[in-house]
């Protein structure tokens, strides 16, 4: 009892040194702190008759210090045989120290943590700290049986909450989808992404084993559904970085997190951005291009706030004042070094994928609205640059490789891909880059074919192939994708007509796909053009109709009545739209004064008449007067 009383007040006498200080602690204070905590939990584990008094509930009358002067008053008045058989008949009785071991944990973590954002990443002593994460993993475990055993079911929570953001970004090659690898004699190694059921090896896993534990934690709401989203997550975080696609997209999907995050903690969120960052990195390398645009357009639609969405460090402000209040509480939540993501990885991910969407969507429709506006507005700028150089950048290189993917180039388009930086970071480089050719190749095709395929009366298949190094099944099916109508509408929603992307059909004797070229009539043209302004028009109608109902909600009025905005809104707020400002609000403050139905326009256009009205009469009466005069 007095060792572990002693192992308590040195732990907690190490963490109180840098209590009150802006650095963390020493590597040599944590590992002694360390130490200490790993013989507190293996003096309980030895006895069980040895308790910490984690909350108020435990503190009864056999607390140890009371205990302790009972013993020593016994020590004067007894001999050592009495106090032997004493203690050997005490051996059953709990005793509870003051303590708390959860706090230990997370207090240990928390520095580990900060320890590790203080040294140079690229300094041989990081990795040496990252070594002591071992060490605060199997305590980590060791706390965790000690509250199994208690049965302390709100406490080991948190600690497998804190276990679980421990572990949840580390990679193991046993749960990889590129973990199957053939040799050919054409292609040489490869790999096979074959696709495993899910909860079939997963179990073996100690996230999904923590994942699952928190999914069935039923305590206070708002604690209950933050563990729940944090562990979620960390879920889908780990099914990214382990090219399982499939399985993260739906559980993100089924959770609904996406649309309750804008009420959750900072930290939550940034779990969130971290989370879906890794996602679109994970449908790169898996090929699916437009999943991957879906979930970087939130993250990378700001370039100059990526850091900070990420918790990756402060973005330098060269024209503002810093704000040193907002830099701190940044810097505080800033993620270690080995937990960073690439920023220059995941822009060139973005753009690339982009690219094979917009792309074709301009060889089709100029004036479309674009997919992704910080693509369109990257490549509009490199289209007007008078005179450009060989790429070297990775923006640059990605609209470089634009450039040539919208004349049908696939070649330069592919080594300008492959002149990327980032292939040195991205594990399982060649086999992305094998699908990424043929999905140039793909696309290449099917604007070369849109572009040009208005100058042919005939196409010869056998030529496609040699041209874009295509085999003939894999070209018949693209193109006869083309030839058929969107089912969905999308690809010919502002069209006159739902054609497919091109006009032709198959010559099968010959091998040939026969063009019909149809130039659109003046009228034709004209209806397209109507129905362009006419979706813009919609668009904008919309717009509108959404800044006007949070109007009439009250959202832009938090002090006002909703309810009387509303009634407003039915009655007769209807009148001058013009200005929405003071004179909105003041016709609702006159409605609800007693000007019922009358809105400010038809107050004021009454005013106005009768105005007029008394000047007619006072005519008419000087009129009449000089009459009689």
């Amino acid at each position: 009892a007095n060792t572990l009383k002693i192992a308590t007040l040195i732990a907690t006498a190490l963490f109180d040194r840098c209590l009150n200080t802006n650095k963390a602690m020493t590597a040599d204070a944590w590992k002694s702190c360390a130490n200490h905590i790993d013989t507190i939990m293996d003096t309980l584990a030895e006895k069980r008759n040895l308790k910490l008094s984690e909350d108020n509930q435990d503190i009864d009358k056999f607390y140890i210090e009371v205990a302790l002067e009972k013993e020593l008053k016994r020590k004067e008045a007894e001999e050592a045989k009495q106090k032997i058989e004493d203690e050997e008949d005490d051996d059953d009785q709990e005793y509870y120290i003051r303590g708390s071991m959860h706090s230990f944990i997370s207090r240990l973590a928390t520095q580990f943590n900060e320890s590790l954002r203080e040294l140079n990443e690229h300094d041989e002593s990081y990795v040496d700290r990252l070594k002591d994460m071992g060490t605060l993993i199997k305590i980590i475990k060791k706390c965790e049986s000690y509250y199994s055993y208690l049965k302390k079911e709100h406490l080991l929570i948190k600690v497998k909450l804190l276990h679980l953001l421990q572990i949840y970004y580390i990679d193991n090659p046993n749960f990889d989808r590129f973990k199957d690898t053939v040799v050919s004699e054409k292609d040489g190694p490869r790999y096979l992404m074959n696709y495993v059921p899910l909860f079939n090896d997963d179990e073996k896993s100690d996230v999904y084993r923590l994942a699952v534990h928190l999914y069935m934690f039923e305590g206070s709401e708002k604690e209950s559904a933050r563990m729940k989203t944090i562990a979620r997550l960390c879920h889908v975080y780990h099914y990214a970085i382990h090219n399982r696609f499939r399985e993260a997209r739906n559980l993100l999907l089924m959770s609904h997190i996406q649309d309750v995050i804008h009420n959750a903690d900072i930290n939550s969120r940034v779990l969130y951005n971290r989370t879906l960052a890794q996602l679109g990195l994970c449908a790169f390398r898996t090929g699916h291009y437009r999943r991957c645009v879906e979930c970087l357009s939130e993250v990378c639609a700001f370039s100059n706030k990526m850091r900070e969405l990420l918790a990756q460090g402060v973005t330098s402000t060269r024209y503002h004042e810093r704000n040193h209040e907002k830099e701190k509480q940044e810097r505080s939540r800033e993620y270690p070094y080995h937990m960073h993501m690439n920023l220059d990885m995941l822009e060139a991910v973005n753009l690339v994928s982009a690219m094979f969407l917009e792309i074709p969507n301009i060889a089709k429709h100029s004036k479309r609205k674009a997919i992704s506006r910080p693509f369109r507005k990257y490549y509009d700028l490199y289209k007007k640059l008078a005179y450009s150089g060989p790429p070297e950048s990775t923006r640059n290189l990605v609209m470089g490789a634009s450039e040539a993917l919208a004349w049908g180039d696939w070649e330069t388009c592919y080594k300008h891909i492959c002149e990327l930086r980032m292939w040195a970071l991205m594990p399982h480089a060649e086999e992305i880059k094998q699908n990424l050719k043929h999905q140039v190749q793909k696309t290449a095709l099917q604007i070369y074919l849109i572009v040009y395929g208005r100058q042919y009366c005939s196409v010869d298949v056998h030529q496609l192939c040699t041209m874009f190094e295509m085999e003939e099944r894999d070209v018949h099916k693209i193109v006869s994708k083309m030839m058929l109508p969107d089912p969905s509408g999308h690809l010919s929603n502002h069209r006159y007509d739902n054609r497919g992307e091109i006009l032709g059909a198959w010559d099968q004797p010959s091998g040939c796909i026969i063009m019909h070229n149809e130039d659109l009539s003046r009228l034709q043209q004209a209806a397209d053009g109507f129905a362009d302004k006419a979706q813009s028009y919609v668009e904008m109608h919309e717009k509108l109709l959404e800044l006007r109902g949070r109007y009439y909600r009250g959202d832009y009025n938090k002090g006002g009545d909703s309810k009387g905005d509303q009634k407003g809104d039915r009655r007769g707020h209807r009148g001058d739209r013009r200005n929405q400002g003071d004179r909105g609000y003041q016709g609702r403050r006159n409605y609800r004064d007693g000007d019922k139905g009358q809105s400010r326009g038809q107050r004021d256009r009454d005013s106005r008449d009768n105005r007029h009205g008394n000047r007619r009469d006072n005519r008419h009466e000087s009129r009449n007067q000089s009459r009689a005069d």
